[in-house]
């Protein structure tokens, strides 16, 4: 079982600060709601080390494939026991104690199973990706980079020294092991998120944008991550691309916060009606959504409808009265009041 650090992104979207004011015209694009990052974990099924486990790293194997985890822990230990030098049980053991966040367990067993068999990627992966996490930038690079030299077509194990490196701020070395990783496992839509979400922060949008489209066009049926791509596509203003991510996204999973960020990216592509359109759908189907009712305020605010505005201003404040948007709402609202005019 090997994974990805989870350090720079992580799968999870939370709102933010937007403008000082709402949009009131259908001219002007605003910025986006939430800030989306992505996160790869472990997976649910271990994968072999190497040599045949033992009857005892088997027993546990499968109780950690069950999410019986005090059952593997037993079953691990009773491995070492009776063998010290079973890499594997150490190994499952290190993934069975960061399952159970029990971080320094973990990394005491990734490094017992190291010093046996040192060639053993997984737990170097894993090992790294802890570190990482930790954004203990040396001792990852100290793990991942021997091992990933032996191991180039170790996805996990390029993309966590990727990571590695563009914590220590050395962008040369992290692309070069993003695309060796990207090599090793090209239709990893998570990794091209990543990537894609790492070259957003160097600044290097276009190439950015390119690696985002790569990763939406590689993620299935994760209607999350999908929507974590559309978001980074909006924030580096690739409206058209971002729609197409969200078009995907929400016929996976229909919600209002995909509609809301769907409406964004048509403001951005100057599509009026299709943002209105998601934003009354959104507020219809979750009510107690509180960022669709004041992004639909600003819709009806343009098209001069001072009294639905003041309406859905009024609602996103029953909502979320010390929300991101609430100093806006409540200027917004004086004016809708007011017919329009700033009193």
């Amino acid at each position: 079982m090997k994974r990805a650090a989870s350090s720079l992104v992580f799968l999870a979207v939370v709102a933010c600060g937007g403008p000082d004011k709402p949009a009131n015209d259908g001219n002007q694009t605003p910025p986006p709601e939430t800030t989306a990052t992505a996160t790869a974990t472990a997976s649910g099924q271990p994968t072999s080390t190497g040599s045949a486990p033992s009857a005892d790293t088997s027993r546990g194997i499968a109780a950690l494939q069950n999410g019986d985890l005090p059952g593997a822990k037993s079953a691990f230990e009773a491995a070492i026991a009776s063998n010290a030098r079973d890499a594997d049980a150490h190994h499952y053991l290190a993934v069975t104690f960061e399952k159970q966040n029990d971080k320094a367990g973990a990394e005491k067993e990734y490094k017992a199973a190291l010093a046996i068999k040192p060639d053993l990627a997984e737990s170097a992966a894993n090992l790294g990706a802890l570190y990482v996490d930790g954004q203990k930038w040396d001792e990852a690079l100290a793990v991942l980079k021997p091992a990933a030299q032996k191991r180039a077509d170790s996805g996990a194990l390029q993309a966590n020294l990727a990571l590695a490196y563009a914590g220590k701020g050395d962008q040369a070395n992290a692309a070069r092991a993003f695309d060796a990783a990207v090599k090793a496992t090209p239709s990893d839509a998570m990794l091209l998120f990543t990537y894609g979400h790492t070259l957003a922060t160097w600044n290097q949008n276009e190439a950015a944008v390119a690696k985002l489209k790569a990763a939406r066009d590689a993620a299935g049926s994760n209607g999350d991550l999908l929507g974590s791509i559309g978001h980074e596509l909006l924030v580096l203003r690739a409206p058209a691309d971002c729609v197409v991510a969200f078009d995907k996204a929400v016929a996976i999973k229909d919600g209002a916060q995909f509609r809301t960020e769907r409406a964004l990216c048509k403001l951005a592509s100057k599509d009026e009606a299709g943002a209105t359109s998601d934003l009354e759908a959104a507020v219809q189907n979750d009510p107690k959504y509180g960022l669709s009712h004041y992004w639909l305020a600003t819709r009806r605010m343009a098209q001069k409808r001072w009294a639905d505005a003041a309406k859905e201003l009024e609602a996103y404040l029953k909502i979320e009265p010390n929300g991101p948007k609430a100093k806006t709402a409540q200027e917004a609202l004086a004016v809708a009041k007011n017919g329009g005019k700033k009193k």
